[in-house]
C-alpha cells in the first residue's frame, strides 16, 4: 500500500472532523508526528487489555470495536468509518484498551502517540473541549445502546439501529427508498443490538412482508420510515 505523504497527512487531519476545529499550525505539528497501519480484513488491531497509549485514525474501510466473553460471545459496540477515530480513552489515561478493535474490510489507519498529543491538549481549550465532546458523543450513543437492550423489545431495538444507520450511511436517489449499503451481516446487526442473527432474520423477514422494507441488490431498502419511527418510539413489539 502506497505510503502517507507529510502533504496527505496534514490534508487527512484537516477533514477528520475532531481535528478539523484545531489551528492549522496545531495540527501541522500533529500530523508531523503521525505514523501509518494497513490492517486486512479480520485483523486484530488491539485487544481489550493491551497496553498501548496511542490514538488511531481511520484513513480508509472501516474498524469494529467489539466486547469478547471468556465463553466467546460478542457484543459489537460501533463500526467506525473513514474520519472517525478511536483509542482516546488510552490516550488520555495511559491505561489498557477497554474493548477489541478489528478491521471491518481492508483498512488503513493513522496513529498518534499519547506523548505527542498530551502537549496540544495541555495547550489548547479548544482541543480538549472537542476530546470532551467526542467522549460525550460516544458514551450517550453507549447509553442509548444499553438502554435499548435492557429496556426495548427487539422490534424497537433494530428500528432505532436501521434509523440510525440510514442517517449516517443512508443513500436516496430522487424520491425512491433509503439504501442501507452497509456490508452488515444480520450477526452484525443482532450485536449491535443484544439480539440473535435467528431473530433479526424473523423481524427482517416480518417487515419486508408488510412493506416497511425491501431488499435491492443485496441491500436493505427503508420504504416506510415513518412506520419504523413509530415502532422505534413505542418500544414494544
Amino acid at each position: 500500500m502506497v505510503s502517507v505523504q507529510p502533504a496527505e497527512k496534514r490534508r487527512i487531519l484537516s477533514e477528520t472532523p475532531f481535528f478539523a476545529a484545531f489551528p492549522p499550525a496545531q495540527r501541522d505539528a500533529l500530523a508531523a508526528h503521525l505514523t501509518e497501519r494497513s490492517c486486512d480484513d479480520g485483523d486484530t488491531i488491539f485487544l481489550r487489555g493491551d497496553e498501548s497509549t496511542s490514538l488511531m485514525i481511520v484513513v480508509a474501510g472501516r474498524v469494529a470495536l467489539r466486547l469478547t466473553s471468556p465463553q466467546g460471545r460478542e457484543i459489537l459496540l460501533a463500526i467506525l468509518e473513514a474520519g472517525e477515530i478511536f483509542g482516546e480513552m488510552s490516550l488520555l489515561d495511559g491505561r489498557g484498551r477497554s474493548a477489541d478493535a478489528v478491521a471491518f474490510g481492508d483498512c488503513r489507519l493513522l496513529i498518534l502517540e499519547r506523548r505527542d498529543m498530551l502537549p496540544v491538549l495541555r495547550d489548547s481549550p479548544e482541543a480538549c473541549i472537542r476530546l470532551l465532546e467526542l467522549l460525550s458523543a460516544r458514551l450517550r450513543r453507549t447509553s442509548d445502546q444499553l438502554e435499548g437492550v435492557a429496556l426495548l423489545a427487539l422490534p424497537s431495538r433494530l428500528a432505532r439501529l436501521l434509523l440510525a444507520l440510514a442517517d449516517t450511511h443512508g443513500t436516496r436517489t430522487g424520491r425512491g427508498p433509503m439504501l442501507l449499503p452497509l456490508a452488515l451481516s444480520q450477526r452484525d446487526l443482532g450485536q449491535l443490538i443484544g439480539a440473535s442473527r435467528e431473530k433479526v432474520n424473523m423481524q427482517l423477514g416480518r417487515w419486508v412482508t408488510e412493506g416497511l422494507l425491501t431488499r435491492k441488490d443485496g441491500a436493505l431498502a427503508i420504504e416506510d420510515p415513518d412506520a419504523l419511527s413509530d415502532i422505534a418510539d413505542m418500544g414494544v413489539p
